[in-house]
C-alpha cells in the first residue's frame, strides 16, 4: 500500500520549489538593499570629506578653540602648532578630512541604517527604533559638545598653568593635537550612548530598574576609573566633571526606565481586567 505521506504529488513539488524561489529572491532583495545602504553611506562620507576639504581653514581654526581658550585663560599669546616633519602637514590634512567627514556623515549613517532595518520590524519595534535613532544622535552631539567646549578647555588650561608654573615651553605637534581633540570628542560622544542602551534593555525586559538601582555604587566607581582613562590629562577638574556627567546620564536612564515599567504595569493591569470581564 502506498503511504499518503510518501506520495509524489507534482503540485507539492512545484509548491516547494516556488517557496524556495521566493525565499531565495527575498534574500537576494535583502542583500541588494544592504548594498545600496552601504553605497549611500559611502557617498555621504565622501560628500562629508569634500565639505571638510572646502572649509578646511575654518575647520582647522575651529578645532583650535580649546587651545586658544586655554592660553587665553592665562593671558598668554596664542600658541602656534608645529609639525616635526616637512610632509607632516599632509598627514594632518588627511586626518582632519577623514574624521571630519565621518562626523558630518554620521547622521546619514543612522538614517540609512534605520531605513534598512525598518521593513523587518513590527509596528511596536518601529516606534522604538525611530526615537532611539534620534536620541542616539542627540546624545552623540551632546557628548561631543561636552568634550570640546568643557572638558578639553579645562584640561588644556590646567596643563598650560602647570607648564608656566614650571617655566616650561610647550611645543604642540599639530598631528597630536588634532588627534587628541577629534578622537576624544568622538569617544565621548560614543560613551554618551550608554544610557540609551540601558533604557532599551529595560524596555525589552533584559534589565530591571531595581538592578540598576542596586548597581549605583559599583557603576559610580567604574565611571570614575573609566573617566581617568578617557580624559586626556586626568586632572582634578576634568576627571570629576566627566564622572559626574556620566553618572547623571546613568540616573537619567533609571528615571526613564521607571516610566517604562510603570506604563508596562498599567498595560498588564488593563489586560488582566479585560480578561476578567470577558470571563
Amino acid at each position: 500500500m502506498n503511504n499518503p505521506q510518501d506520495s509524489n504529488n507534482p503540485s507539492d513539488t512545484y509548491d516547494s520549489e516556488s517557496d524556495a524561489d521566493t525565499t531565495a529572491m527575498s534574500f537576494l532583495e535583502h542583500l541588494e538593499e544592504f548594498r545600496w545602504t552601504v553605497a549611500r553611506s559611502l557617498i555621504a562620507f565622501v560628500l562629508g570629506v569634500v565639505v571638510v576639504v572646502i572649509l578646511l581653514p575654518n575647520i582647522s581654526g575651529f578645532l583650535q578653540m580649546p587651545l586658544i581658550h586655554a592660553y587665553g585663560s592665562v593671558e598668554a599669546v596664542e600658541q602656534k602648532l608645529i609639525t616635526y616633519k616637512p610632509m607632516g602637514v599632509f598627514s594632518v590634512f588627511v586626518q582632519i578630512a577623514f574624521l571630519g567627514g565621518l562626523v558630518l556623515s554620521m547622521p546619514f549613517f543612522l538614517y540609512f541604517i534605520a531605513c534598512f532595518i525598518a521593513p523587518g520590524l513590527t509596528d511596536r519595534e518601529r516606534r522604538v527604533v525611530r526615537p532611539a535613532c534620534s536620541a542616539a544622535f542627540v546624545l552623540f552631539l551632546f557628548g561631543v559638545c561636552v568634550a570640546f567646549f568643557i572638558i578639553l578647555p579645562l584640561t588644556l588650561s590646567v596643563s598650560v598653568r602647570f607648564n608656566q608654573l614650571m617655566d616650561f615651553q610647550v611645543l604642540l605637534a599639530a598631528s597630536e593635537y588634532y588627534n587628541m581633540v577629534v578622537w576624544f570628542s568622538l569617544a565621548t560622544g560614543a560613551i554618551f550612548q550608554f544610557p540609551l542602551i540601558l533604557t532599551v534593555l529595560v524596555f525589552i525586559q533584559i534589565l530591571r530598574v531595581e538592578q540598576l538601582r542596586r548597581a549605583r555604587r559599583v557603576v559610580f566607581v567604574g565611571m570614575m576609573i573609566f573617566s581617568a582613562f578617557l580624559t586626556p590629562g586626568g586632572d582634578f577638574l576634568s576627571l570629576p566633571l566627566t564622572t559626574c556627567i556620566l553618572y547623571a546620564l546613568y540616573e537619567l536612564s533609571i528615571v526613564v526606565g521607571i516610566r517604562i515599567e510603570r506604563k508596562r504595569s498599567k498595560a498588564d493591569v488593563a489586560t488582566d481586567k479585560d480578561e476578567d470581564d470577558w470571563m
